[in-house]
């Protein structure tokens, strides 16, 4: 069995994703790292698993999407099947990686990237559609030198 270590880390840098939506709204998204996990491999490599969660903001919504507010919460089942517009086009504004170092030195850098947005006809508490946002995470693990 392989041992895992969680580790502290620092945050250099998680910037917030832009992108245009083709409908009008702005989507600003970012990863927030929230536990960094380095596992001993069997012949004393080391992986690394990273925890964390997605932050997603919408603004700029054109009035023409906008409905009346609901306060009720939908399951995921209920918002994929009440998905009007599967695939809604977007326009990257930003997308830049963030950075993290780890407590042994090691440089962690992810890219949050918006792989596809669908709208629903589901309205939020201020009358905005909920969008469905898909991402991906890229990581890229440098360990410290040895010296």
């Amino acid at each position: 069995m392989s041992e895992v270590i969680e580790m502290d880390f620092d945050v250099l840098s998680e910037p917030w994703n832009v992108y245009q939506l083709e409908e009008g709204p702005i989507l600003k998204i970012k990863y927030v790292l929230t536990r960094v996990l380095k596992r001993r491999e069997d012949g004393g490599r080391y992986s690394y698993a990273f925890k964390g969660q997605n932050v997603l903001a919408f603004s700029h919504v054109p009035p023409k999407l906008k409905g009346e507010p609901s306060r009720e919460f939908y399951s995921p089942m209920e918002l994929q099947a009440s998905i009007v517009n599967e695939s809604v086009r977007y326009t990257t504004i930003a997308e830049e990686w963030n950075e993290y170092l780890a407590e042994d030195g090691t440089s962690i850098r992810v890219k949050l990237t918006v792989v596809k947005v669908s709208r629903t006809n589901k309205k939020d508490m201020d009358g905005d559609p909920i969008y469905l946002v898909q991402t991906s995470l890229l990581p890229q693990v440098q360990p410290p030198r040895k010296k």
